[in-house]
């Protein structure tokens, strides 16, 4: 059976963009960087298809992005925090939370200032902790640990915790004793 063919992409107008950034932020929560690297991908692939121009459609996504800050559609302070929180229960750490906000196009002093807040508010420790119990890491293994040191202290350290940390978590006796300590800090 022959391969069906992709359907071709919407020509964009400003109509269009108007739809596709309404639609965008029905179904997802986004930063100003975020909707506009979106729309203007869209740009390129429609410019790329139909061989328009894409540089009158820039001044619109502009426009648009205002707008929506403006109703209060897209915010960026509420988006970063609301990041942030969500990253932090899943055990993100600091470093890779400021990544990911960055990513997605959160604007600099938004970024500073949430970054401040993390190390006001919470410790590393707690998220790493966190993370080592979601990814059975270090005492929340059940099999032999000390075949897997070296693999859980990476898995640790790509997720942006340092060598401390690390260590502090995958070295301990069991999960309620790393908690009792956690409790103390």
């Amino acid at each position: 059976m022959p391969r069906k063919q992709p359907k071709p992409p919407t020509r964009m107008t400003e109509t269009s963009l108007a739809n596709a950034a309404l639609f965008y932020l029905s179904r997802y929560a986004s930063s100003s960087g975020n909707l506009k690297r979106v729309l203007m991908r869209k740009i390129a692939r429609s410019a790329a298809f139909y061989g328009d121009d894409s540089t009158p459609l820039k001044p619109i996504v502009d426009r648009l992005v205002a707008g929506h800050m403006q109703s209060g559609a897209v915010n960026d302070t509420l988006y970063a925090e609301s990041q942030t929180r969500a990253l932090r229960r899943r055990g993100g750490s600091a470093r890779a939370i400021v990544q990911k906000l960055n990513a997605k196009g959160v604007p600099a002093e938004i970024i500073a200032e949430t970054a401040s807040t993390l190390a006001e508010e919470g410790s590393d420790l707690d998220a790493a902790f966190r993370f080592a119990r979601r990814r059975r890491l270090g005492p929340f293994r059940t099999d032999a640990r000390a075949d897997h040191r070296q693999r859980d202290m990476a898995a640790l350290g790509r997720a942006g915790f340092g060598y401390q940390i690390a260590a502090t978590i995958i070295d301990a006796e069991d999960p309620e004793t790393l908690a009792e300590r956690l409790a103390e800090i």
